[in-house]
């Protein structure tokens, strides 16, 4: 066994302490023998920690910072980045995971991740609707595995559906095959 291994055991382990159960943290399923630990962080639930309760392997998802940790610069589809505005770019460059993003349900091996570089205006906002911008959501998405790598890469969709289906199903391919 490798560190790494022992280190993903270790944290397995402490995720599945009474203090990660409540408080700043919560825990949701996934599907597939897979969840996701929640850390509360700025009054929002951040998907900080995957859990692999197949393998009894955990991995920090986002730091502290809210900067992803399983994801590097080569796991992003630049070209599909192209047409976004700089400050978007900068901020998938920075691998900030800042604005409400997901990692949704795992099917067949893989899981879809949703990552807002950019929030609708009201994000801004507070309670009497003072501080809303005219921004506009832009969010990327890319699948991982049930070791929170990426498998096909992020990249802008621009709203076509079709293209983040077509995404999934080489996704499911690539783990189907272990190409990974």
């Amino acid at each position: 066994m490798s560190l790494i291994m022992g280190e993903e055991k270790k944290l397995y382990e402490l995720l599945n302490t009474e203090d990660y159960k409540h408080g700043l943290y919560k825990t949701s399923d996934l599907g597939e023998g897979m969840s996701v630990t929640y850390e509360s962080m700025w009054g929002w639930w951040k998907p900080r920690y995957l859990i692999n309760h197949n393998t009894k392997c955990a991995y920090e998802f986002i730091d502290k910072d809210q900067l992803l940790v399983t994801v590097t610069e080569e796991d992003i589809d630049w070209d599909s980045l192209k047409v976004l505005p700089e400050k978007v770019q900068g901020r998938a460059k920075a691998l900030s995971f800042h604005f409400p993003s997901f990692i949704r349900e795992f099917k067949n091996g893989v899981a879809e991740v949703s990552w807002q570089l950019n929030p609708d205006g009201r994000y801004y906002m507070d309670e009497d609707g003072f501080g809303m911008t005219d921004d506009e959501e832009i969010e990327i998405y890319g699948f991982i595995d049930q070791n929170a790598k990426v498998v096909v890469k992020f990249r802008n969709i621009d709203e076509n559906y079709r293209v983040l289906d077509k995404m999934r199903k080489e996704a499911e391919r690539i783990v189907r095959m272990g190409k990974i």
